[in-house]
């Protein structure tokens, strides 16, 4: 069977937007290998946090300072983030709002400082940020309504 040249463009053309099509942004929603790889610490960098119904794995964690990637899958029903504030406070005494979220504004009035966080985590999808750490405690909660009550929170150690 003879193949036209046309046609072999088109499949070559093709092909090229599919390993295109696989390539994605930064912060957006996506499902990855990273979502099924285990939760543990950093070596190098890197860090990934499991978020499920009310909780994160690992909860206590460790990375070295410097940039690190921390990824996000959410393997619960549903939307989920991950703050992290600079802090020696225990995760589960912060100041809280009426409404029983963590009061972010009343901590850093108070000097504790957040590197940054990874919002709307949708259940099924990861999201990643690159965050600049420094050596200390961070507490890392989930502040969307109701979450933090639950227990959605845990430490992470920077050395």
């Amino acid at each position: 069977m003879r193949i036209s040249k046309t046609v072999m463009t088109v499949v070559g053309a093709g092909a090229s937007v599919l390993v295109f099509a696989g390539c994605g942004g930064g912060g957006s929603d996506s499902t990855s290998t990273e979502a099924q790889a285990p939760a543990q610490g950093a070596t190098g960098g890197a860090l990934t946090i499991g978020m499920s119904d009310y909780a994160f794995s690992p909860s206590d964690t460790t990375t070295k300072a410097g940039t690190v990637k921390i990824s996000t899958p959410n393997q619960g029903q549903l939307p989920h983030e991950l703050v992290l504030l600079k802090t020696d406070q225990s995760p589960n005494s912060l100041p809280t709002l009426s409404n029983g979220e963590v009061d972010e504004e009343g901590l850093e009035a108070k000097g504790v400082e957040s590197p940054g966080e990874i919002e709307d985590v949708n259940p099924g999808a990861t999201k990643s940020a690159s965050l600049k750490l420094t050596p200390g405690t961070y507490v890392m909660i989930c502040n969307l309504p109701g979450h933090y009550k639950q227990g959605m929170y845990g430490t992470l150690t920077v050395k």
